[in-house]
């Protein structure tokens, strides 16, 4: 009966987050969110100097397909080391089904990213890539950190992964690549797949526990 529980109330969690996600996509698409978005832009901004957009650069680029990529590839690396690979396939898993999702979305709703963005930046604003790809490559190692390591070492590292799923989504803003609903809408789309992932690798865990009994 917990566990029924616990699924429903996990099952409910991903309702809300879908009506808010639909909400949100409906102001969006009728400009509705244009003066928070532009409020919460100028109110980051204010704290705009040179070290910080150096230091938000190279987090932005992080975020980016290329340092995605590379970050996989280290973390497949290390799983494998620690012989743990078979949970590698929920990161792949969840940051292809990030981008899949990423990429319908932008082209169904087309939003042109903010005038005011002062880096390169194409393809459209709605919701946020680099935002889902940084919650579900470090939500999910966060997610296996916590489940299969302890200690300090365990501690750090979801500080260190939690930093950049923080960082990379204010860069966005920061850089005007995207609106603050951009990323907001990509936090809530990205911590359903998490919802899900999560109830896969408890069940993956648990049976990895039963066998070694």
């Amino acid at each position: 009966m917990k566990k029924l529980s616990k699924i429903k109330k996990e099952y409910y969690l991903i309702a809300i987050l879908l009506v808010l996600f639909g909400i949100l996509t409906l102001f969006v698409i009728n400009n509705l969110t244009d003066n928070i978005d532009l409020f919460l832009y100028n109110l980051l901004i204010k704290i705009k100097n040179d070290p910080l957009s150096k230091i938000l650069y190279v987090i932005t680029m992080i975020g980016s397909e290329i340092g995605v990529i590379s970050v996989l590839v280290l973390t497949v690396i290390i799983f494998y080391k620690r012989k743990k690979l078979s949970y590698i396939k929920y990161v792949i898993i969840n940051v292809g089904i990030g981008a899949i999702i990423m990429e319908v979305l932008k082209h169904l709703i087309k939003r042109i990213r903010p005038s005011w963005k002062w880096i390169v930046q194409g393809g459209f604003s709605y919701p946020s890539g680099h935002t889902i790809s940084a919650l579900l490559l470090y939500g999910t190692l966060i997610l296996l950190v916590y489940k299969l390591l302890k200690g300090k070492r365990r501690n750090l590292l979801i500080m260190f992964f939690t930093f950049m799923i923080i960082f990379i989504a204010l860069s966005r803003i920061y850089f005007g690549a995207h609106y603050f609903t951009d990323v907001l809408a990509s936090f809530m789309l990205g911590t359903i797949i998490l919802i899900i992932s999560n109830i896969f690798i408890n069940k993956e865990i648990e049976n990895d526990k039963n066998k070694t009994k």
